[in-house]
């Protein structure tokens, strides 16, 4: 059991930080994480999705096709604790301390037979150990494990991937585990279907001859492969549902929306360059066309996802993607990150040489749209950068053991403890206090409360108009309302597709959902008018819902001549 200890007490760590009042923080609800909850809902109750699909293997939701599996994860969720926050949030939290474990597995086999040098007196379990701990209480991982996100569970099917291919190099039979944990990956979150194949492929080359086992004909070799080639096969016809789905006109219409091919900027900036000249010849066409623009556009984007500034001070600049003041990882961390990479570029083992080329990799999906840097669909980036660290802290170990001065030792140890518990003390800080306040949009804050006075009031009014100001309020609604999913499939009618590719619903039932327009909508008999920031008369607010900094968020005015102007 003492053998155990250190892992347990890091897995506790991470469960009371994914888990504790999971339900208040973040402080909201966004639409995707009420869109899987509600349409698991709907599965549940009806057997079909909001779009009277029967169990589909890609959920049309807001016409942004998503991938399948967090849906049916949260299912049973839903199914026994109800429509609410805990049961969309708690799946993707259980994987994210699962993956904490993983990270730690994975590691250590990585890396069994050395760490950083020679002579490391920083044992592989010890080194695994620090690695988990990073990841548990990376602002990173935590930020993802704490909502509904299909991108961490994607990240735990690829831990477990790649744990399932070490384990079978010495035991076949997980090479199963690899592929369909794999397979899994790609039907959970979009950019996972460029990463999880070139993780594999990775794996595949940096292990080949270990795969291969010498053998003195095709024959033997195919004996003695067996597992491998059956796994092999399984993926594959676990991934042909896949390419149909990539090859129709939904699954690209997806990628069309967000793709960095639908920002005109890089080719009108080709052309301008073109016009600079006196003639457009073939020589001025090959230093100025929109492919070389593209592409100077995508080594852009997948550079930024290096940036010290990304990783360690400003993170991502989207406001659900960050809290205020922080990276995508420590600024604490930061020379132990640049130890890490010099010890990493050494490639002196298999572990070293993975670590790197996933570190490459993981941002190329991200790259390919058109925010960058993007820390949601670079996610999977948060993996190897605590292993850069977890190395950056062995060397300094090292270095500390080798020196044989057990004082210098430990005070070392308590300024290492001092500024890590310090970092991770201002991150919650900065979460917990801060981030509702700050930032209480990022979140759609408040539509639990708007749920709960229009349901107490629905039957009063004969049209309830709810501002569209924050995104996607048709679905937040029928999530807190619970609203019948039988009479929301036939109600549902999707709007055309704007310019990213996304669909709304502007009405079902009473419910109207539409920029606010006072002048005439204080006009409409019998009706409530939910506003947000458009202006609107203050005298006639007969109730409001605060953000956490008590700013006004949601104004509501009544049309009923009784009600006018009351409090």
């Amino acid at each position: 059991m003492k053998k155990y200890l250190p892992i347990i007490l890091i897995l506790i760590l991470a469960a009371i930080l994914r888990l504790f009042a999971l339900d208040k923080f973040p402080a909201g609800l966004n639409a995707d994480e009420a869109a899987i909850g509600y349409n698991a809902w709907s599965l549940i109750q009806t057997g079909k999705d909001e779009h009277s699909m029967s169990w589909p293997l890609v959920f049309r939701s807001f016409d942004d096709f998503k991938p399948p599996v967090y849906f049916y994860l949260v299912v049973p969720f839903v199914k026994i604790l109800g429509l609410n926050i805990w049961a969309v949030r708690l799946p993707s939290a259980l994987l994210g301390i699962a993956s904490v474990y993983l990270l730690y597995l994975v590691v250590y086999l990585l890396f069994k037979k050395k760490t950083t040098d020679e002579s490391c007196h920083v044992k592989t379990n010890n080194f695994a150990l620090i690695t988990a701990l990073i990841l548990a209480v990376s602002p990173w991982h935590l930020q993802f494990s704490r909502g509904g996100w299909e991108v961490n569970a994607a990240l735990f099917f690829i831990l477990l991937g790649v744990w399932g291919f070490l384990k079978g190099l010495a035991r076949p039979k997980y090479f199963f585990l690899f592929v369909t944990s794999m397979a899994i990956s790609l039907y959970t979150y979009h950019s996972a279907r460029i990463i999880s194949p070139l993780i594999a492929l990775t794996l595949v080359i940096l292990f080949w001859r270990q795969l291969v086992h010498t053998a003195p004909n095709l024959s033997q070799l195919i004996t003695n492969n067996r597992a491998l080639i059956t796994s092999v096969i399984l993926g594959l016809l676990l991934s042909l549902p896949l390419a149909s789905q990539l090859l129709s006109k939904e699954g690209q219409s997806r990628f069309t929306g967000v793709s960095v091919f639908s920002d005109t900027g890089p080719l009108w900036q080709a052309l301008e360059m073109r016009r600079a000249h006196p003639s457009d010849t073939i020589a001025v066409k090959a230093l100025h066309n929109q492919y070389l623009s593209y592409g100077l556009r995508f080594i852009k984007n997948y550079l930024s996802h290096f940036s010290p500034r990304f990783l360690f001070v400003t993170g991502d600049e989207i406001a659900r993607s960050k809290v205020p003041e922080t990276g995508q990882s420590y600024l604490f961390l930061v020379p132990f990150y640049f130890l890490g990479l010099f010890s990493l570029l050494k490639l002196d083992s298999k572990g070293k040489i993975f670590t790197l080329v996933w570190f490459l990799i993981a941002p190329m999906a991200a790259s390919l749209t058109f925010q960058s840097p993007h820390a949601l669909r670079s996610q999977n980036m948060v993996i190897p950068l605590s292993i850069i660290s977890g190395l950056g802290f062995s060397v300094v170990l090292n270095l500390l053991f080798r020196s044989g001065k057990k004082w210098l030792i430990t005070i070392a140890i308590f300024i290492l403890l001092f500024f890590g518990g310090y970092s991770v003390a201002r991150y919650l800080h900065l979460y917990y206090v801060h981030y509702p306040k700050e930032l209480p949009y990022a979140w759609l804050y408040g539509f639990d409360q708007i749920a709960d006075y229009v349901g107490q009031q629905y039957y009063n009014y004969d049209r309830i108009i709810i501002s569209d100001r924050y995104d996607q309020p048709y679905i937040l609604m029928a999530f807190f309302l619970k609203y019948d999913p039988k009479v929301l499939q036939q109600e549902l009618v999707m709007t055309p597709r704007d310019k990213f590719g996304f669909s709304t619903v502007r009405s079902f039932g009473k419910l109207e959902f539409r920029q606010i327009n006072y002048g005439e909508d204080k006009k409409l008999p019998n009706t409530l008018i939910i506003s947000a920031d458009e202006p609107v008369d203050d005298k006639a607010v007969i109730f409001t819902i605060n953000d956490p900094a008590s700013h006004r968020m949601y104004k509501f005015i009544s049309t009923i001549p009784s009600l006018r102007g009351t409090e």
